[in-house]
């Protein structure tokens, strides 16, 4: 098993046990995981999904801004992330694949080996309907 497997197995497990929608992606932005509580923006079960290359993803999902202008590939915060060597973090309306609109904000943090490659990134979703649901001071 080579090293950048394992980190980003091990990626998968931490996303598996959070609470919070996690997508994991590898280098080249292709979905390698999404976690169950992610399964609800993205209208879809992972097991129903699998693997999810970018350019499906990318399509199926039409994310926008909300005055309707398409993110970039170079916008996304996952690419942006492991473009950039930093976390980024954009909001944005996404296409589940129920075909339901909903505005998210996603936080992208790069995954790097310990030799330096870039693996891919752990991108953290919050939909922002659920951020308006939780009472000041309830965080």
């Amino acid at each position: 098993m080579a090293p950048s497997e394992v980190e980003l197995i091990l990626a998968r497990q931490l996303a598996d046990g959070l609470a919070v929608p996690v997508l994991l992606v590898d280098g080249r932005g292709d979905t390698v995981f999404f976690n169950e509580p992610a399964e609800v923006l993205f209208g879809r079960r992972f097991d129903e999904v699998d693997a999810l290359p970018f350019e499906a993803r990318t399509a199926l999902l039409a994310p926008r801004y909300a005055d309707g202008s398409p993110l970039t590939i170079e916008q996304l915060p996952g690419m942006r992330a492991m473009r950039e060597r930093r976390p980024a973090h954009v909001a944005f309306h996404m296409h589940g694949l129920d075909g339901v609109l909903r505005p998210v904000e996603a936080t992208a943090i790069p995954l790097e080996s310990a030799r330096g490659h870039v693996l891919g990134a752990f991108v953290v979703l919050w939909a922002q309907e659920a951020a308006a649901r939780v009472p000041p001071g309830a965080a």
